[in-house]
């Protein structure tokens, strides 16, 4: 996969998801930005983490890998 610049970007663009309990509901928050690299969007996800937010990631191709376990309060 390249880009306009002529670069491979093999692993292609990430993007943090967030989890949120919204009454009996638990919502997905798609609304961060894409982030060049999976180890980028690893690094945001355990600063997200470590402040005790639910997070996952989300892969340019649309599938999500949620990182946090159990259900937001």
């Amino acid at each position: 996969m390249g880009n306009r610049l002529g670069t491979v970007r093999p692993d292609g663009m990430w993007k943090l998801v967030f989890y949120k309990r919204v009454g009996l509901r638990v919502e997905v928050d798609r609304s961060g930005p894409w982030l060049p690299s999976r180890g980028a969007a690893e690094s945001w996800a355990r600063f997200f983490l470590d402040q005790g937010y639910h997070v996952g990631l989300q892969a340019q191709d649309g599938s999500v890998e949620r990182l946090s376990s159990g259900i937001p309060s």
